[in-house]
């Protein structure tokens, strides 16, 4: 979005989301859509998992997550979940938002939309993330005016893992200290 409105965006945060894996190809369109097919049927198919409780949920995250405080993952847990009419607690989500949309970006045209953002941008990775680090990934260099900051500790969640220091980060890249 910054590429498409430049002059309504003067700064650009990013959490350990921009990065480049060097290895993926993109599957021509037609295996793509083929592959999308399927996981949307695997999807219908699948049972959603019920929780007797909000506690079971936030034990649930915790296990996933476990930097997560007991605090923090009740507060997941309360706010991501309903209550089902059976009584038991399921997490408020699409399931099929897990299936990859068919119209996945090539790395080129990702580079085409990073050389497009003019705006001051600071891309914030997680030491511990599933992602790879922008910087070791090459992705640097096709921003025109990006800085790079590391939170060390934090896993993909960062913003749970460290959110004083994520938000000491962003306060002070966006001169609101």
């Amino acid at each position: 979005m910054p590429a498409r409105f430049r002059k309504k965006v003067s700064r650009l945060v990013v959490l350990d989301g921009v990065t480049n894996f060097p290895a993926r190809r993109v599957k021509p369109a037609a295996v793509r859509i083929a592959d999308w097919a399927g996981d949307l049927d695997k999807f219908a198919q699948r049972k959603i998992h019920l929780y007797p409780s909000v506690s079971d949920g936030a034990m649930r995250i915790h296990a996933r997550n476990p930097r997560l405080t007991h605090a923090q993952a009740m507060h997941l847990a309360t706010h991501g979940m309903k209550r089902n009419d059976d009584g038991s607690y399921s997490w408020k989500y699409d399931p099929y938002l897990r299936a990859r949309a068919p119209y996945r970006l090539s790395l080129d045209d990702n580079i085409d939309l990073w050389s497009r953002i003019a705006c001051p941008t600071l891309l914030v990775s997680a030491s511990e993330s599933f992602l790879p680090d922008p910087e070791k990934a090459g992705v640097m260099m096709h921003f025109k005016h990006a800085e790079l900051a590391r939170i060390v500790g934090a896993g993909h969640w960062l913003q749970h893992d460290r959110p004083d220091e994520v938000a000491g980060l962003i306060r002070k890249f966006l001169g609101v200290e």
